[in-house]
């Protein structure tokens, strides 16, 4: 009976360091936002768990940075807790079973806006760099566009215009107008 009440005591107390760790968020990862932090947290399980992101579930958060992801596997409903911390860890903790927690290694890209981790579990063979980014807004694309418009080379604009200005039909001011 002390053996059960001992490590019920240190799973109670490992289990309130994660939830004060996981309290203080990055602000790195803050940074890139939540959106981006999610799909790093089901990207990191899917490959963990060699499972696609369409059966990985948001629950909720459980502070800021702090998500809830649930996930049917070993025969029921799991939780997961993860957290994007602020030194570049991403933590994540099994609620259901508890024995299960990694900690992996991520990095913000150059512009902070998406997040880079490498991650390969023995059991999933998928083994790529893992990009998590926020979903684009309407200024990133229009941004985007502005940037690839004089990447291309000059002659290609220049045809482009050229098309352009044929496929309307042009006015002749000498002409006369017609009814």
């Amino acid at each position: 009976m002390p053996d059960t009440s001992r490590s019920l005591t240190r799973l109670l107390l490992s289990a309130l360091v994660l939830v004060l760790c996981l309290l203080a968020a990055a602000p790195k990862a803050q940074a890139a936002g939540d959106e981006a932090n999610l799909s790093l947290c089901k990207q990191v399980l899917s490959r963990m768990l060699c499972k696609n992101l369409s059966e990985f579930g948001y629950v909720g958060k459980a502070g800021d940075g702090v998500y809830i992801i649930s996930v049917f596997y070993a025969s029921k409903n799991s939780e997961y807790l993860c957290a994007a911390m602020p030194d570049g860890q991403l933590i994540l903790q099994d609620r259901t079973w508890h024995p299960t927690r990694r900690v992996i290694s991520y990095t913000p890209d150059s512009d902070g806006k998406c997040l880079n981790a490498t991650f390969s579990s023995p059991e999933c063979p998928n083994r790529k760099p893992i990009k998590a980014c926020p979903p684009k807004t309407a200024k990133d694309e229009k941004e985007q566009v502005r940037e690839t418009f004089w990447v291309r080379p000059i002659p290609q604009i220049l045809e482009e215009e050229y098309k352009a200005m044929n496929a309307q039909p042009q006015q002749n001011a000498t002409a006369p107008a017609t009814p």
